[in-house]
């Protein structure tokens, strides 16, 4: 990580799937049926110990590929690869301009816009490109593959980790657009 400046201006967290664009788009099945085609690949699972397995690791530990890595010593990069990377979203995430407006008219002079996700940096620096809002937000705190340890929502570990790069002082200056927040696509 690098140095991080304490900021005056409180922080918008972004959550980016199924906030960022509506549910509709279905990128959460896509996403679930690989990393289930993933358990199936290389645990040797049948399909349906496979969505028992991931639906267990992602309630114990936020994350399927925590319990992958922990478990079973599966290389992060490699399952980011196949997984989120590998999801086929050119045409099914296209530019938002209303998108686009509504964070345009956020003063930046008063709250600062940051992305905060639970998966590796590819796929949220390609879900914002897609999008056409890469240039809106200040930075991006999201979990780290590269990393022994991964670190991920809803662990406490990882709002500090978001409070940290996006240089607020406390959680009192920071404010959180998830997916049951608003939904830009009813506006």
């Amino acid at each position: 990580m690098g140095n991080f400046t304490i900021s005056t201006r409180p922080v918008l967290f972004f959550d980016i799937d199924n906030c960022l664009y509506p549910r509709s788009k279905r990128v959460q099945d896509m996403m679930q049926d690989l990393i289930d085609k993933y358990f199936v690949e290389h645990l040797s699972l049948t399909e349906a110990d496979a969505k028992m397995l991931h639906q267990k690791y992602y309630t114990e530990y936020g994350l399927a590929i925590e319990g992958l890595v922990r478990h079973h010593k599966v290389d992060p990069l490699e399952y980011n690869r196949k997984v989120d990377d590998a999801l086929p979203l050119d045409g099914v995430i296209t530019p938002d301009p209303q998108l686009r407006q509504l964070l345009e008219d956020i003063d930046r002079s008063k709250v600062r816009p940051w992305l905060f996700t639970n998966a590796h940096v590819t796929h949220g620096e390609r879900i914002v490109k897609l999008l056409g809002v890469d240039d809106l937000f200040e930075g991006i705190t999201f979990c780290d593959y590269t990393q022994e340890l991964l670190v991920c929502k809803p662990h406490p570990e990882m709002y500090a980790l978001a409070e940290l790069q996006a240089g607020v002082s406390s959680a009192g200056e920071c404010f959180f657009v998830g997916q049951s927040g608003y939904d830009h696509s009813r506006s």
